[in-house]
């Protein structure tokens, strides 16, 4: 059966879907964007600032769960520009400095407003 995740600490949905959900023993957790849940602001310009909050937002929404980063066993991220991949992969070693999961990067066009 699905149960749903919600935590006040991650941004709300900026759509009709869940920060997360739980089924089968598995966690999914939807994309997170850079947006600083306090202020509901999008984190401009600096790659390395945006990677950690995207983090900080989904380390809350396992935490609701009681989960963490160990449990993550595949990220998918997308960059807007392959030139922040560098950046964006300093952060990645800080949050899963041995034994990181599974990851998939692509670029993409435009993000949600």
């Amino acid at each position: 059966m699905k149960k749903i995740i919600y935590s006040d600490e991650a941004p709300k949905p900026l759509g009709v879907y869940s920060q997360g959900t739980v089924g089968g023993g598995l966690i999914f957790v939807s994309g997170q964007l850079p947006v600083d849940p306090k202020t509901s602001k999008f984190i401009e310009q600096d790659i390395k600032k945006q990677t950690r909050q995207v983090f900080k937002n989904i380390e809350k929404i396992l935490e609701a769960k009681g989960a963490g980063f160990k449990d993550i066993l595949k990220i998918s991220a997308f960059l807007l520009n392959i030139n922040d991949f560098k950046g964006m992969n300093e952060i990645f070693q800080e949050f899963f400095p041995v034994e990181p999961p599974a990851r998939t990067t692509s670029t993409v066009k435009v993000f949600p407003p």
